[in-house]
């Protein structure tokens, strides 16, 4: 059984929640390119060309490359749309390739997210077969298997590491709370007792934190 209390949003996934949350996009059903473009006020323009964006001023357009499958050209739009949602704006030509990198791994998170919410994921019906899981999110979301692949591998991880990271402070609450005298057994209360007149009967005094 998922245990999907244990998966931690990240600022960027909270970002797009609230963007989509002020467009109507509720569903994996709204997640259309044209209908999203439409509500942001973005041009979206199908070219014979390689997929970018570019922003001038209020003006924001979205070229996708129309010779792609219609599963890569989904891909690619939701990429450029990270592009115009984290501001990079400028041409990226220019840029170093160290810094370029950075945008395009950044852009490639975005448009994970913004494909596959968890919020909607979650929401799925769970396959009788756990490794069926990323054809049905590959199905909902009309993505590459590889792409829906890599966000189930991601979701379980952030679980297990919710999970891995709960358990780590439950360990340190009882470690503490076995460390409070106020949670010492009686015998225990009695010998610390002893030990603080012994010091006291030797004049060493005691200090208690």
């Amino acid at each position: 059984m998922l245990e999907w209390n244990f998966y931690k949003v990240t600022e960027l996934e909270k970002r797009i929640i609230s963007l989509y949350a002020s467009i109507g996009i509720e569903t994996p059903e709204d997640l259309q390119e044209s209908l999203i473009a439409k509500r942001l006020g973005i041009k979206l323009r199908y070219e014979d060309s390689p997929s970018l964006s570019f922003e001038k001023g209020k003006y924001r357009c979205i070229v996708i490359d129309n010779s792609l499958p219609a599963d890569e050209q989904r891909k690619h739009f939701f990429h450029e749309l990270g592009h115009l949602f984290q501001g990079h704006s400028g041409d990226q030509s220019t840029f170093p390739d160290l810094f370029k990198g950075l945008l395009e791994e950044q852009a490639e998170q975005f448009a994970k997210y913004a494909l596959m919410p968890y919020s909607m994921v979650r929401e799925f019906p769970i396959p009788e077969y756990e490794r069926d899981f990323p054809y049905l999110i590959a199905s909902q979301f009309r993505v590459p298997l590889t792409l829906a692949k890599e966000r189930w591998d991601q979701i379980k991880r952030r679980i297990s590491a919710g999970r891995w990271e709960l358990a780590c402070i439950e360990r340190d609450r009882e470690r503490y709370r076995k460390a409070s005298p106020a949670n010492w057994c009686d015998q225990a209360k009695e010998m610390f007792r002893l030990a603080i007149d012994r010091k006291l009967q030797k004049g060493q005094g005691a200090i208690i934190r």
